[in-house]
């Protein structure tokens, strides 16, 4: 299998040597960029950029932005389109401007630096962010110093340290905390890029698939992965693969009563082991003219106490199900399987859906095979300059659902490294498992300046989520049996039922500086998991951002 990866990376960068410049520092998941990007594809431009895999790369934005002025013109964009692409060309300059010298000396090699400090000052007041609650006014600042060089076109190596004083308010972070800062390394790799191909090592962000609020596999709601990753790519069909190292967790837990029949008992009064915890997958995705794109992907969730990674794991080409059936293998793998779609038809929609599933049961021959189908699902649309037909440009809605069942990415307790959690944080989405939620967005572009966005979301989540032991009452209860079958409500356990409704204020007059007030009010049923408990709350966070990049031309 390395010896097959090799000979097809050989042959790309073989084919490819000559090619374009890769300035292709990828772009932090909370850049303001991403929202602006996604707007501007559902009024269905700048879709050169696949919708379904990111972090984008700098210079690949730059493409697209040049493409489009060339293709279409900025000129004949709807007003507030055209507002949108002035801020993203004004943020991609250098980029720009290294593709312009390019075309007109095609043998240019860029060597050189890119240095930024970002700061993000959050004024925060009760919920402002998934596990975030500032009891009083509290100043959350977060700094990051990022530092990025390119050796000649096809090289470069980058890194960032950051402070992330809003880890202070974050009920999941345990990481320490040192002078009373919280620091942390988001993004730090070696990248070799050309036009066909990414191959990446270190640690950087990975997200698969459509949609907001985390997908359905592999998102960045939880940081950036430790990872080596390969990227492939044509107009036509797009491939990743990455392997990433997680963080080591108990191989068993402090549960005692849901261990039968399944594995060895675990012995206890011992230390628990500590297991070594692996993450791989590969997606496909192809781009059927811009119009229709279809993704397929595996992944897989491996270790245990002193495991290795394991070429018969990490191989690409090989499908997880197939690997995780081995007799030696299937109790340290949890596989999943997934399908997405993304439609940008007619102009200005773009419905799209995901489908993951986790667990399947064909057979219905032991009390066993009654275990609940285990799979999360999400889908959506999103409409551009609503008002048009008004005259009014700049007005986005969107809607989404999205579900995960009890026990998905999860594991029995003996097992439980195998929960899909990175550092504690989930992997797919913010909310874990056992929930689902229904998402409202409204924005309004109201000059090149200002925008005004309302959001309404209801969420439902259970109990029994990815944090808690992992029960199997089709096996423990005695009065469940294949005859009678086995069911169970959904959300499951106690139901913590929340209403958000926020409004947001951005002001943004240059691309490197903005400002931004979110008013929250949360009203939540059951809430901490408390039957009759009830919970309102008026929340605030004011948000002062800015960004002071340069580039440092060597050659």
């Amino acid at each position: 299998m390395l010896r097959r990866t090799l000979l097809v990376v050989s042959v790309l960068v073989a084919m490819s040597a000559p090619l374009m410049a890769q300035d292709n520092f990828s772009i932090p998941v909370d850049s303001w960029t991403y929202s602006a990007i996604e707007e501007l594809q559902t009024s269905g431009y700048l879709l050169d950029l696949s919708p379904g895999f990111k972090p984008y790369r700098r210079m690949e934005v730059a493409r697209a932005l040049q493409h489009l002025r060339t293709k279409v013109g900025v000129r004949n964009l709807p007003k507030a389109d055209r507002w949108l692409v002035e801020k993203l060309e004004d943020e991609f300059s250098t980029e720009l401007g290294q593709l312009n010298t390019e075309k007109a000396h095609p043998d240019t090699s860029f060597t050189g630096a890119r240095l930024s400090e970002e700061a993000f000052l959050n004024f925060a007041k009760g919920d402002y962010a998934p596990f975030k609650y500032a009891g009083k006014l509290e100043f959350r600042p977060l700094l990051r110093t990022e530092v990025g060089f390119n050796i000649g076109n096809h090289l470069s190596l980058y890194t960032d340290g950051t402070i992330n004083q809003t880890l202070k308010d974050d009920t999941l972070y345990s990481g320490s905390t040192k002078f009373g800062l919280d620091a942390l390394a988001q993004q730090a790799y070696i990248e070799y890029s050309n036009r066909y191909l990414d191959f990446t090592f270190g640690r950087d962000y990975l997200s698969w698939g459509y949609g907001d609020n985390g997908e359905v596999l592999v998102s960045p709601t939880a940081g950036a992965f430790d990872m080596a990753s390969l990227f492939v790519k044509t107009h036509t069909v797009k491939f990743n693969w990455f392997v990433a190292q997680l963080n080591q967790m108990p191989e068993f837990t402090p549960d005692t009563t849901n261990y039968f029949p399944y594995g060895p008992t675990p012995t206890f009064g011992l230390p628990d082991p500590i297991a070594n915890r692996y993450l791989t997958g590969s997606r496909f995705e192809f781009d059927i003219a811009n119009k229709l794109f279809l993704g397929a992907f595996q992944a897989a969730l491996f270790g245990g106490p002193n495991a290795p990674i394991g070429f018969v794991n990490i191989d690409p080409m090989r499908l997880n199900y197939e690997v995780s059936a081995n007799d030696h293998l299937s109790s340290s793998t949890n596989s999943f399987l997934g399908v997405d779609f993304s439609l940008f038809w007619p102009r200005n929609i773009n419905t799209y859906g995901n489908l993951m599933i986790d667990d399947w049961q064909v057979d219905h021959k032991t009390k066993g095979d009654l275990k609940p189908n285990l799979y999360a699902a999400q889908i959506g649309a999103r409409s551009a300059n609503v008002l048009e037909c008004f005259g009014i440009s700049g007005t986005d809605a969107s809607v989404q659902y999205m579900m995960a069942g009890n026990r998905v990415y999860n594991e029995y307790n003996w097992q439980s490294f195998q929960k899909l959690l990175l550092d504690n944080y989930p992997v797919a989405n913010p909310f874990g498992d056992d929930f689902w939620n229904l998402d409202f967005d409204i924005s309004q572009w109201i000059t090149y300046d200002w925008k005004l966005s309302f959001e309404a979301m209801h969420l439902e989540h259970g109990s029994s989520n990815i944090y808690s032991p992992y029960t199997m009452p089709w096996l423990t209860d005695p009065a469940i049996t294949i005859q009678t079958g086995y069911h169970e409500p959904f959300p499951y356990g106690v139901i913590r039922k929340t209403n958000l409704f926020k409004v947001d204020v951005m002001f943004q007059p240059k691309s490197y500086l903005y400002g931004s007030l979110s008013l929250i009010y949360t009203n939540v049923r059951n809430a901490d998991y408390l039957q009759g408990v009830l919970q309102d709350r008026i929340s605030f966070l004011l948000t002062f951002y800015y960004d002071f990049s340069t580039s440092l031309p060597f050659n």
